[in-house]
């Protein structure tokens, strides 16, 4: 019976031997986790281009006593004003119609005396050539056009503009990163939060549609992309 019970007991000691080993491992684990960093810093890039497209927004406004009279003047000068257009080298598909109304017109400060009827129709168009905006413009107005919404730059190929701004920003949280932890970093994660594009003008008039656009400049278009990145060091 003695011998029987010191088995036992040796056989628990070397059971206990093996466990105490086994569970050393997940503290050597977790300590090799805590060793890593992390860091979360903001990153901006910004690319100033010229632009290279502009839409024009014009139309042609009818006033008539008679409604069929007013629609047939409108889509006459319409008609004219879009071969217009085609004749400085813009395609059809890049014309469009923005707004039409019809309405009746009155004079309240005489009463309410009837007008006629005015049929407004404003389109929009496409034009590559930035650079004589200004005299397009002024051409439409001769030709036709009575009222002018305005003119807006753009760039063709964002997409590749907001790409070369990502690149810009991404470098910019490196070097952020880089300066707070004074040692070598790897990104970790990064989010983007968003991005938009600035419009500077240089130069714009207009004081009347009857007289002309004294001057308008291109000006420049900033495309910015905001980031946020988690590195580790």
């Amino acid at each position: 019976m003695k011998k029987f019970f010191i088995t036992i007991v040796c056989l628990m000691l070397v059971v206990v031997g093996a466990v105490g080993v086994t569970m050393t491992s997940p503290v050597e684990a977790i300590t090799s986790a805590e060793s890593v960093s992390r860091i979360t810093v903001n990153g901006v890039g910004e690319i100033k281009l010229a632009p290279d497209m502009a839409v024009i927004s014009l139309g042609v406004e009818t006033l008539n006593e008679s409604l069929a009279t007013a629609q047939k003047e409108n889509s006459q000068s319409i008609s004219n004003l879009i071969n217009a257009i085609k004749d400085f080298g813009v395609k059809e598909e890049d014309i469009k119609t923005k707004n039409f109304y019809v309405y009746q017109r009155y004079d309240y400060s005489q009463g309410e005396k009837f007008l006629g009827y005015q049929v407004s129709n404003y389109i929009d168009f496409k034009t590559k050539d930035v650079d004589n905006v200004g005299t397009i413009v002024n051409k439409l107005l001769e030709s036709g056009a009575n009222k002018f919404s305005g003119i807006s730059f753009s760039i063709e190929d964002y997409e590749s503009a907001y790409k070369l701004a990502l690149e810009k920003a991404l470098e910019n949280a490196k070097n952020k990163a880089s300066a707070i932890a004074d040692r070598e970093i790897s990104s970790y994660e990064v989010c983007e939060e968003g991005s938009y594009s600035i419009f500077t003008r240089d130069a714009y008039s207009l004081s009347n549609i009857d007289n002309e656009i004294s001057s308008i400049m291109k000006g420049e278009i900033t495309v910015r992309a905001n980031i946020k990145v988690v590195f580790e060091y």
